[in-house]
């Protein structure tokens, strides 16, 4: 299956959104569409994954019933899933909070907001509360696993393991039919689907946003209560360098590392349960 759409497709999708201005809007895979919520939260997947990700975690917490008041919404990112998947899109910090703010205004959002993140949609949701001047309350960031480098790792990148093992997937899949291994080793502990990396989605996605120098500096600006989660044998990211950003930013930041890898343990959900009850708790006050 391909995601990498024909000249017609791209010319007409660009002429839309550039020329016509039609906004960009993220597809809506699950909404529980609360009639009079206290709180929205928003669930944003990795690269190479899509909103299939937060499955198990929006089925457990929509059956609890201190959650009740909780509107529960699930998007695909730009170039993932249902989304647009366009050539000619930057699939930047700014395609990425455009679409992700038009697809809130179209959700008719009253409530304040929680975003919750995992791996690069983490680093969008932190970006977006900081950077984005957003029309909607922001009240709280929930970041699984968000892969953090800072800029002396990233000098350095091309000699590390990470990028033998992630980065270059999209450059290697060109003309190596053997990385379809080293993706289907990665899908082990992670959601990410080895069908999207021949994709600019993920090309363009590794160097603008997972690799982003400005992304230390960006969780260092934090102003919102945030928790990062951590699973202790998370291959893709460095706890240390999350312990640095939450001791960095000790007023706005916790870290939490529990059993687990890259992607959404049990563990990780329990704690996710936890903190949108004391959300709610804090709301209702």
């Amino acid at each position: 299956m391909t995601h990498v759409k024909g000249k017609f497709y791209n010319w007409h999708t660009r002429f839309r959104h550039r020329f016509l201005h039609r906004p960009i809007r993220l597809k809506v895979v699950y909404d529980t569409k609360n009639k009079h919520p206290q709180l929205t939260v928003i669930f944003l997947h990795g690269i190479s994954a899509t909103s299939a990700t937060w499955r198990t975690t929006i089925r457990q917490l929509s059956i609890n019933p201190d959650l009740k008041g909780v509107r529960f919404v699930a998007l695909d990112l730009l170039g993932f899933g249902k989304s647009l998947q366009a050539a000619w899109l930057d699939y930047d910090y700014l395609d990425y909070e455009k679409a992700l703010e038009n697809t809130l205004k179209q959700l008719k959002i009253t409530s304040p907001v929680v975003l919750i993140g995992h791996s690069m949609g983490s680093l969008i949701a932190a970006n977006y509360a900081v950077n984005y001047q957003s029309a909607f309350d922001i009240a709280n960031l929930i970041l699984v696993s968000p892969p953090v480098l800072m800029s002396e790792e990233l000098a350095k990148l091309p000699d590390r393991v990470y990028t033998k093992s992630y980065s270059s997937l999209y450059h290697l899949a060109k003309d190596e039919p053997a990385i379809e291994v080293i993706a289907n080793f990665v899908q082990r502990f992670s959601s990410f689907s080895s069908r999207y990396i021949k994709t600019p989605a993920f090309e363009r996605s590794m160097d603008n946003v997972i690799l982003n120098h400005d992304n230390y500096r960006t969780f260092t600006k934090i102003k919102i209560p945030t928790l990062i989660l951590h699973g202790h044998f998370d291959p893709l990211v460095m706890r240390s360098n999350l312990k640095k950003v939450a001791a960095a930013n000790p007023q706005y930041i916790r870290f939490i590392s529990v059993i687990g890898h890259h992607d959404i343990s049990t563990q990780k959900r329990n704690k996710i349960m936890i903190e949108l009850k004391r959300i709610l708790r804090e709301q209702n006050v």
